[in-house]
Parts: structure tokens; C-alpha cells; sequence
């Protein structure tokens, strides 16, 4: 399940830094703002999360990246973090430290998804 989880969290990644490139329009500021904010943060939390994750499992194979459109970036951002929250215990394999750290990288999504939706 931590190979998904890293899949999607590059996924994301990428989406977001093309998307972060092409806002235009009302509100494209705060987009991009928030959206390079955002692309930044997630790789140092999916970092921690895999060091320790490995720290606690071994070390884990990492699955090929996900392909994610970048023009639906916001509706993506907040599906995402429903999935971490869903796959949170399976994820983390009662491991305390592993799900703080995954609620801290679906913080960052939702955060995120709140200044997309509602900071123009």
C-alpha cells in the first residue's frame, strides 16, 4: 500500500506544478501561490513518510508514478485527501508515528483545496 501512496503523491505532484505553471485568469495569483506552496510541501512529507516507514518495514519498492490531468487539479487535491484518510490504517500499519505523518500530508491537501476553492 506505500507504493500507492507514493504513486499518487507524485502523481500530484506533477499535476500541481503543471498546473501551478497555466493558472490564468481571476484568482490565478493565489493559485499559484498556493499550488507552488503545495508542491513543495508534499515531497518533504512523502519523504518522511517513507523513511519511516522503512525505518519501521524495510525497505519498500516503489511503483511507477500515476499520470494525473493538471486541469482538474482542485477537484483532484480533495479526492486525494479523502483516499489518505481512507487508507490511513492500512497504510501506516499501526504505527502512530506513520499516521501523524500521513495526517499532516492530508492537512496539507486539504489546505490546499480550501485556498483553491476559496482565496481569489
Amino acid at each position: 500500500m506505500i507504493d500507492e501512496l507514493i504513486s499518487r503523491v507524485f502523481a500530484t505532484r506533477n499535476a500541481a506544478h503543471l498546473a501551478h505553471w497555466s493558472v490564468r485568469g481571476r484568482g490565478s495569483f493565489s493559485a499559484h501561490m498556493a499550488l507552488g506552496e503545495f508542491y513543495d510541501a508534499i515531497l518533504d512529507k512523502i519523504d518522511q513518510i517513507v523513511e519511516v516507514y522503512q525505518g519501521a518495514f524495510g525497505i519498500v519498492e516503489v511503483a511507477d508514478t500515476q499520470s494525473v490531468d493538471p486541469k482538474d487539479i482542485k477537484n483532484h487535491i480533495f479526492i486525494e485527501a479523502q483516499w489518505l484518510q481512507d487508507n490511513r490504517e492500512e497504510i501506516s500499519q499501526d504505527v502512530s508515528a506513520i499516521e501523524n505523518l500521513i495526517d499532516d500530508l492530508c492537512a496539507t491537501y486539504l489546505k490546499t483545496h480550501y485556498k483553491l476553492k476559496n482565496l481569489e
